[in-house]
């Protein structure tokens, strides 16, 4: 385009206004594909530390999520094999207390064994390659009966352990951490151990041995029941800040949206006055070209 020299500074202008304007279109448009309002934190102005911030703490709040819901899955699996070994004591104070004779003896002896059996497997349950009553020795089996036999019915006896003490803990806040671990020498389960194992191997099993044997047998199962009964409060709280947490990250990714989302609707019709400047803008420079100072002179 050749400008005359009484045109020039005007057409000038309008020039630079259509460069802006169509630098304004090109950013409508690329804010249109991606659907947000800048490619990196720099066009997001004083918005973008405000950004960073949210994101940085959904990523943290995410992390403790996904840890507690990992915490939640081995509590739950916790009550349900506590559960099972309630049931179990429960079936073999029933068969104690139906013992009337000696010849009766036999057959609960046989019962008991298969118990502690059962019993030990409820025990050795793992979850995700990892045993859930081990304390930190996840990797071995915690509950092993080659030398394990219980004596007699009072004397404490964990021969049968082989994991440690660790309860198991997760972090639900800055300043909280919910112990949620239970491990096979818990005091219930090795009484619950001692009574079978003792009813199971006695030689021989008496008559006499039955009331203590039913009483450690109350005691054991009284003793698992509280630790189902913390096991189910531990899934509360745990499931209570799972639920915060959520609930957080949720509003946390609105405002994420908010700062960083574009609104398309109102990006279309910004680029339609953009296009029609933009038409206005080429259309003044085509007339201010065809402009001649002869059109005046004659």
């Amino acid at each position: 385009m050749v400008m005359r020299v009484a045109t020039f500074s005007q057409s000038s202008t309008i020039l630079q206004n259509a460069l802006q304007t169509q630098a304004k279109l090109a950013k409508n448009q690329e804010q249109q594909a991606s659907g947000y309002l800048s490619s990196d934190y720099a066009g997001l102005g004083s918005s973008a530390a405000t950004l960073v911030d949210l994101e940085v703490s959904v990523v943290r709040s995410q992390a403790s999520v996904d840890v507690a819901e990992d915490a939640l899955t081995r509590v739950e699996m916790t009550y349900s094999v506590l559960g099972g070994i309630s049931d179990v004591l429960t079936s073999m104070r029933t068969n104690t207390t139906a013992i009337i004779t000696e010849d009766d003896l036999t057959g609960l002896q046989t019962v008991a064994a298969s118990y502690l059996e059962d019993v030990t497997a409820l025990l050795n349950t793992q979850l995700a390659g990892r045993y859930i009553f081990a304390g930190s020795n996840t990797q071995e089996m915690p509950v092993d009966l080659d030398a394990y036999q219980a004596g007699n019915l009072t004397d404490v006896n964990t021969d049968y352990y082989t994991g440690d003490d660790y309860e198991q803990s997760v972090r639900v806040n800055s300043d909280r951490t919910l112990e949620y671990g239970v491990t096979a020498n818990a005091d219930a389960i090795e009484e619950a151990m001692r009574a079978l194992s003792y009813a199971a191997t006695a030689d021989p099993l008496t008559m006499e041995d039955l009331e203590t044997l039913s009483d450690l047998l109350v005691g054991a199962q009284d003793g698992v029941v509280a630790l189902r009964s913390i096991a189910s409060t531990a899934a509360a709280s745990l499931e209570s800040f799972i639920s915060t947490e959520q609930d957080y990250i949720a509003t946390a990714g609105e405002m994420i949206t908010d700062i960083s989302a574009a609104d398309v609707a109102q990006l279309i019709v910004e680029a339609s006055n953009y296009e029609v400047q933009l038409e206005a803008s080429y259309a003044a420079l085509g007339s201010l070209n065809d402009v001649s100072v002869l059109d005046y002179l004659f």
